[in-house]
């Protein structure tokens, strides 16, 4: 029988670190992880449940659910061993046909249309709640189906069960914005989430919801509340209020945080399509498209593509729902001829232990290191990557290395209650390993060498050179070396703890432990060219740089890289 610990870690895009607050907050409660799932969520509302993000919330309830319906995997609308004769996928697939994969880049009139566009069969509720609900509103029954008026609806257990929650058992709170997240995730996002999981050839799909710890304000600042990504591209974004009055600002967030579906450069020469979105405000919702602007400096709008629709109303749910189900087909559309996007905007990338995040928002990265003074200090101090990243921004260092974006009028590492930040652009993708043919490596190590030379004419070194702290900047057709957290002065003293690190080799380090400019050059040498097949040219650097012949200034003018690495 499936322990409360297995129930959250089967809910869709949860692991052990992201479930270990929910598992606490049920600790201080006395609920014990490794009991039964099924006996303790029998008594337990997640709303109980106190000290918790909204995402958090979010997956307990959908684990609350999931196990309450017997299912036991996915989210509380998932696909699990129950379902030998649901025919929820058959029925979804015949209703819900992709829309033209083009419409994302149409206009705003005709996705309007294409968003009330009624489903057809229309979606099925359970024959005793469509007989109340159509004796009371009939002009519900069409884009409704009883479940005792088709056969095919009849079979359709999980979907018809969704419908009926969103129609009749949903009772939406005000008062706080979890609540107003809580009904939107119903109508919204637990919807995408049951078609995903019955119809997961269609697309690569995932969402996420925004953080409320206080630790990540100023990605809460600039970050979506909810977030849907298709194929890497943010496609689908909503902020919610608390009070039905705060509408209007949640419409303006729309056109505030992150208004493009992918960064600029990441995919040269294809515009990126609209961005769906929602504002919600306490129990009212509409829709909207979010073109992307022009250039740098034209004005975001958000366009309404739906009517305020009032969720404590039965037609105002059904339109709400309805709409959900037409951005499915639109998603799917796109997906169908949808370029694959590199990074994900908005998408926070976390390290094993939770301590290191990273995140792609509009323009630039947002880095940051939890516990500074026991997880990094010891290898560069907060002082010293002040001065590092200071140096680096200088006129003629700033197109050959990474450098720090200015936000909110500042510019440079920051460290606030032990928590590092940095926010550094231009934004690039991340190197996987090297480049498949011997030129464009040459022009992959131009690159490096270029940040290296950079920071060693200020006297630093960088201690981590590997293709990991290297990005790729695809309209530019460039390499830039990134990551200066560890970064060092030359000739610092690295034979103790906590050296050496992970990447470094026996001959990293010069005479008495010394790490030097040769020490760099000597990564450079065995990360980035000792695991391909190189020609006489790539061998000889490899030997000078290994061997300590060669400055980085030097290296860039031996004749294997000579033409290769021009800007």
């Amino acid at each position: 029988m499936m322990s409360i610990r297995e129930a959250l870690l089967s809910v869709e895009g949860e692991d052990a670190p992201s479930i270990q607050p929910i598992i606490d907050a049920l600790s201080g409660l006395g609920f014990d992880e490794r009991k039964p799932a099924r006996g303790s969520f029998s008594v337990l509302q997640a709303d109980q449940v106190a000290g918790l993000t909204v995402a958090q919330r979010c997956t307990l309830q959908a684990a609350v659910q999931a196990v309450a319906a017997g299912r036991g995997a996915g989210s509380a609308t998932g696909a699990g061993a129950n379902t030998f004769n649901d025919t929820t996928a058959t029925y979804l697939k015949a209703c819900l046909p992709a829309f033209d994969a083009h419409q994302l880049w149409g206009s705003a009139s005709q996705l309007r249309l294409l968003l009330a566009e009624t489903i057809t069969p229309g979606l099925p509720l359970p024959a005793p709640a469509a007989a109340r609900l159509f004796q009371q509103r009939a002009e519900l029954e069409g884009p409704l189906v009883s479940t005792a008026a088709s056969a095919a609806a009849a079979s359709a257990d999980d979907l018809s069960a969704h419908v009926r929650h969103v129609m009749l058992g949903m009772k939406p709170c005000v008062g706080s914005e979890m609540y107003t997240a809580k009904t939107t995730s119903i109508v919204v996002e637990d919807t995408l989430r049951l078609i995903a999981e019955r119809q997961p050839e269609a697309m690569h799909i995932h969402m996420d919801r925004n953080t409320t710890d206080a630790s990540e304000a100023t990605i809460k600042s600039l970050r979506p509340g909810f977030m849907c990504w298709v194929n890497g591209a943010l496609v689908l974004k909503g902020e919610e209020k608390a009070h039905s009055r705060q509408l209007e600002a949640a419409i303006k967030e729309l056109t505030t945080k992150m208004s493009t579906a992918w960064a600029a450069g990441l995919v040269p020469d294809k515009r990126p399509p609209c961005m769906l979105a929602f504002a919600a405000a306490g129990t009212l919702l509409q829709f909207f498209c979010i073109q992307p602007p022009e250039s740098d400096g034209d004005r975001v709008q958000a366009t309404p593509i739906s009517a305020v629709l009032d969720l404590t109303t039965a037609l105002g749910r059904l339109r709400a729902l309805t709409a959900s189900c037409n951005i499915w087909r639109l998603l799917a559309g796109y997906a169908s001829q949808a370029p694959t996007v590199p990074l994900e905007s908005g998408h926070i990338m976390r390290s094993p232990d939770g301590l290191r995040t990273c995140c792609l928002l509009q323009g630039f990265f947002r880095k940051s290191i939890a516990n500074f003074a026991t997880e990094q200090a010891p290898f560069a101090s907060f002082e010293l990557l002040q001065d590092v990243y200071s140096q680096m921004s200088k006129p003629e260092h700033r197109r050959h290395i990474i450098q720090v974006y200015d936000i909110e009028g500042h510019a440079g590492p920051q460290l606030l209650n032990d928590v590092y930040t940095v926010h550094v652009a231009p934004v690039g993708v991340p190197c996987q390993g090297a480049p498949a043919d011997l030129r464009t490596l040459a022009r992959a190590v131009s690159g490096v060498l270029r940040g290296l030379a950079a920071l060693h004419s200020e006297g630093f070194v960088h201690r981590d050179v590997r293709w990991a702290n290297v990005i790729f900047l695809p309209a530019e057709r460039r390499w830039l070396l990134i990551d200066l957290e560890h970064a060092g002065l030359h000739d610092c003293d690295c034979s103790g703890a906590p050296y050496p690190l992970q990447h470094w080799s026996h001959r990293t380090l010069d005479a008495g432990g010394k790490y030097t400019f040769r020490s760099d050059l000597r990564m450079l040498a065995e990360q980035l060219l000792c695991w391909v097949e190189l020609d006489e040219g790539g061998r000889d650097l490899r030997q000078q740089l290994l061997s300590g012949q060669l400055t980085a200034a030097a290296a860039l003018e031996h004749e294997w890289l000579v033409g290769s690495g021009l800007e």
